[in-house]
Formats: structure tokens, sequence, C-alpha cells
């Protein structure tokens, strides 16, 4: 019997792949995970490295035991591009599911330089399509199905405990973004965090946790290492009174959970990706006297819950985008 290969190398494509993998398993369908980088570090069961996860594929494409492909859209790493295009050669049909709104072409450059797309692209509304379109992506291959990895957060949807205790509780969400963009941005994830351990140490009665990223240096996780805190973001980011990002998804997760959050940015020298800026759910701080501002008044004022100010139009409000892009991939693949 044929499986429905399932591949991920970054968080971000762990978190939206996996959900459609469960669904896939809970329905009986035969498939096959597989987790490779910073993605195995997520699911060490259904680890494996490049080489083996490529070798594995193309044994399945031999025996023609595979019914098609759904990855990530994984930055660092060419193996899911590389996977893709051995199941294109091979006449496979092949799915790949965006995590965030940006870098919608680049994503799919390989290192030689080629472009490499997916039968299908399938992105969280039709804002990220719009903006694919704009880029060069072929509008024919795009699907707007929602974003699997938002709906266990919409299903946990609260209101955020009172903030009257004593001690105030900030969480710091990292990002790789040296690695990924240089200088380009005008700031790092260590200037930033650096500014935000200098703000928080001048508030009274408030504290600073970081959540390190996976691609983090080991260096700059090291040097806060005191501050470092583990764990599933769905089960630690209830325990704060505010999250401080920069342009992660894990801000636009604490709106949709009703925890204040803050977008810090100094000295941007390029567009703003961070996709609560974009709907208006964060405010973006570009300075650490700003920052300050924004945090003295988030945390003297009453909690409103932001997921309210949500557009019903984006369509992974709705928490059925596992179902969505399940039912779409079953199609595909029959």
């Amino acid at each position: 019997m044929k499986k429905i290969v399932f591949l991920a190398h970054d968080p971000g494509g762990y978190d939206v792949t996996l959900p459609v993998a469960q669904s896939f398993e809970h329905d009986g369908i035969p498939s096959e995970c597989y987790c490779t980088g910073p993605a195995a570090k997520l699911n060490p069961l259904q680890g494996i490295s490049a080489k083996e996860v490529l070798q594995a594929i193309q044994c399945l494409l031999d025996s023609r035991k595979i019914a098609g492909l759904i990855t990530g859209t994984s930055w660092g790493s060419s193996v899911e591009l590389q996977a893709i295009g051995a199941c294109k050669q091979a006449g496979i049909p092949t799915v790949a599911i965006l995590d965030y709104w940006s870098n919608y072409q680049t994503r799919f450059v390989s290192p030689a330089g080629e472009v490499i797309y997916p039968d299908y692209y399938i992105v969280m509304d039709e804002l990220a399509k719009a903006e694919a379109v704009q880029v060069g992506v072929p509008p024919t291959i795009i699907k707007a199905l929602g974003h699997p990895g938002l709906d266990k957060y919409i299903a946990c949807q609260r209101s955020v405990r009172c903030l009257n205790e004593k001690l105030k509780k900030v969480l710091f969400l990292s990002q790789p973004l040296s690695v990924l963009y240089g200088e380009s941005l005008g700031y790092s994830e260590h200037q930033a965090l650096a500014d935000c351990s200098m703000v928080v140490a001048n508030l009274d009665n408030c504290i600073l946790h970081v959540k390190f990223h996976p691609k983090d240096d080991a260096s700059f996780q090291q040097r806060y290492v005191e501050l470092a805190v583990a764990g599933n973001l769905l089960d630690i980011m209830p325990e704060y009174d505010l999250i401080i990002g920069m342009s992660t998804m894990g801000l636009l997760h604490a709106v949709l959970m009703g925890i204040p959050a803050i977008s810090y940015q100094p000295n941007l020298r390029r567009q703003d990706l961070c996709i609560t800026n974009k709907l208006g759910l964060t405010k973006r701080a570009d300075s650490p006297q700003e920052l300050q501002l924004l945090l003295s008044a988030k945390m003297g004022g009453q909690v409103i819950n932001n997921s309210s100010q949500l557009s019903q139009r984006l369509i992974w409000l709705d928490g059925r985008s596992t179902e969505r892009v399940a039912r779409f991939i079953r199609e595909v693949f029959k």
C-alpha cells in the first residue's frame, strides 16, 4: 500500500505538518513522518538525518510505495527542496505548507539558484496569497486554506489572569535573525534581548525570561542561560503577563490566547514582516525608550483580549485549518 510522506526541517514546518499528519493517522491513512534538523529535536522519535531521509524517500519512489509528499518551507536546508525535486521527477504529487507571512518565493530557491516549486503551495490566507503572487510565485499553485499550527491556540482561547500579582513576568521569544538576515535588518536577536534585559531590569517588580529558538547560536544561549526556560509555548506562555518578540509567530500565538504582546525591532531598516503588526494586533517598539513606555503601559492597564480584533476574513480564525488542509491533500493524492 502506498504511503503519504511528511517531511519537516524547521520548527515552523513541523508546526504546520504535524497536525495534518496526526489527522491522517487518526483516519487510518498510511503515512510516514520524517523530521530533520531542528524539527528532529522537537520529535526525536521521528528524527533522521537529511541524507537518510532522502535515501528513504528514494527507496519509496523506486518501489512505487509513495502516494505523495508533504513538506514545510524551511530555511537553511535544502532537504525539503531535494525531496520535492525527486518526487516531481518521478511524477509524484507534492505539497508544501507555509508557516509564516514572509519569504514566499525565496524558500524555494536551492543553493544552486534553481527555483523548485511544489505542485501545490498551501498558504494561510488571502493576504499571504497576494503577497506571494506579488513576489513571483505562480498563482496557479497557491491554495489559501489556513494555518494548521494555529488551530490549537484558537481552541484554547481564554481570558488572561488578572495582572494583580506583585511580581510581573515577561517572556522574550528569540529568533535566529542574524543567521537568516545578517545585519540587513538593522538589528539582531542579540541586540533585542540585551535591550529587553536592560529595560525590564529598570522596571520595579518585573522579571524577564527567554525562550530560545532551536537554531539560536549556542554561545548566545549560554550567555543568557540563567534566564532560559524550556518547554512547549502552549504550556509556557499562560504563565506570563506579557510576551515580547521581534517578528515571531509566537506573538500571534500570544494574541490568540489573550496575552499582551509587544514587537520589538530596534532600528528596523527593512519592511516589517511581523504579522501581528501587519494586522494591527501589536505595536512595534523601535527603541529601548519606546519599549519601556509600552511595557509600562501594558503592565499598568487592564488586559484586553486582542484576538477579538481579528478580521473574520482570515480563514484560519475558525480553528479548522487542519481539517481543510487534510481534506484538500486527500483529494490531491487520490
